[in-house]
This record gives structure tokens, C-alpha cells and sequence, in this order.
């Protein structure tokens, strides 16, 4: 049993890999199995195809992070204090499996009727939705907010993304100081008064 879940995980973390620097349309899964050491068998044991191995990686890793989201989302308290809690979550999470946070983003970025697009979608609407349900629930106090979730939500998923993007290509995802500006600004952009003025 030991040896499925080691030769299960090998799988995962090498197509991770791979998919992740070269893009999951150009990465073969003869080039998967070679990379893992497995014979293809061995991959459609655990899997059956591509399309099943890049499912189960981001069904198994994006659902933490979404947990890890909503119970930020979930408390009580004051919309300065948990905007905060949020912005730090995000990127913690994000920072925590960066290969598998940005290989998500970049699948959502491909065409529409892409396989690829079409497993990320519903893990990018989720993101979408908690960081709605966010904004929902503080416009009953604060009614700036009421009428703006969608937009709000967008912006703010968008703004953490690109910067972690560029953290990225900058080779700068391990800077806690531009990280912590990074925080700070966005949380000053989303406070309320910045959204009443805007």
C-alpha cells in the first residue's frame, strides 16, 4: 500500500511539474511516465488519461486552498481587520503551492474550449465565488459595497494573482518584504474608504 500512495504521489508531483514549466497541452504522457520512472500502465492504473491526472491534481490541491479561504470568510469581525486576514490567506496559500497556484491560472488563461481550460474553470469560479461571498456579507453594513460583490471579487482575485505572476517572473515569490507591501497596498486599495471615494 505504502508503494501506491509513494508511486501515486510521484505521478502527481512530476506531471505537476512538468505541465507547470511547459505548458499541459505540450507535455505528453510518455513523457510523464518517463519523468516519474513508470511505465504507462503504471499512470493509467492511477489515473486513466491526462486529463484524469491534471483532475485529480487540482481537485486534491485547490480544494485545501478553497477550505483554507472560506474559513476566513466564514468569521465574524470588522471588514478592515478580516480584508486583511483574507489578502494574507490568499497569498499564503498561493505561496504555499505556487507551482500548482500559477499552473491554475495560466489554464484558465488558455482557449475556452481547451480540455485544460475546461477542468480549471469551475476551481477559478470557486476562487471567485468565496471572494464574493466576502464582499456579500460585509454590504449589509457597509452599503458601499452592495451592487459591487462581482466586480470587487474580480478585482481583488485579479490583483493578487498578477502580482503573484510577477513575483514570479521577477524570481521574487520568496520576498516576504515586497510581499508585505504587496499585502499592504491591496488591502489599502480595498479599504472602504478607498472604494467610497472610488
Amino acid at each position: 500500500m505504502k508503494q501506491d500512495y509513494s508511486n501515486r504521489e510521484n505521478i502527481l508531483n512530476c506531471a505537476r511539474k512538468l505541465f507547470f514549466e511547459k505548458g499541459y497541452d505540450t507535455v505528453g504522457v510518455q513523457e510523464i511516465v518517463d519523468t516519474a520512472g513508470i511505465t504507462k500502465p503504471t499512470m493509467y492504473y492511477y489515473f486513466k488519461s491526462k486529463h484524469g491526472l491534471l483532475e485529480n491534481m487540482l481537485e486534491e490541491g485547490i480544494c485545501d486552498m478553497l477550505e483554507q479561504l472560506r474559513k476566513v470568510t466564514a468569521q465574524e469581525g470588522e471588514y478592515a481587520n478580516l480584508l486583511e486576514q483574507l489578502v494574507n490567506c490568499y497569498f499564503d496559500v498561493a505561496l504555499e503551492k505556487q507551482e500548482l497556484f500559477l499552473l491554475l491560472i495560466s489554464l484558465f488563461s488558455s482557449a475556452k474550449d481547451n480540455e485544460a481550460f475546461c477542468i480549471a474553470k469551475p476551481y477559478i469560479v470557486e476562487y471567485l465565488s468565496i471572494i464574493k461571498e466576502f464582499f456579500e456579507k460585509h454590504a449589509q453594513t457597509h452599503k458601499i459595497l452592495q451592487g459591487r460583490e462581482d466586480e470587487l471579487a474580480t478585482a481583488l482575485t485579479g490583483m493578487i494573482n498578477m502580482y503573484m505572476m510577477i513575483s514570479f517572473e521577477r524570481e521574487k515569490l520568496g520576498d516576504r518584504k515586497l510581499h508585505a507591501s504587496y499585502k499592504e497596498l491591496i488591502c489599502k486599495m480595498f479599504s472602504i474608504k478607498n472604494i467610497s471615494i472610488g
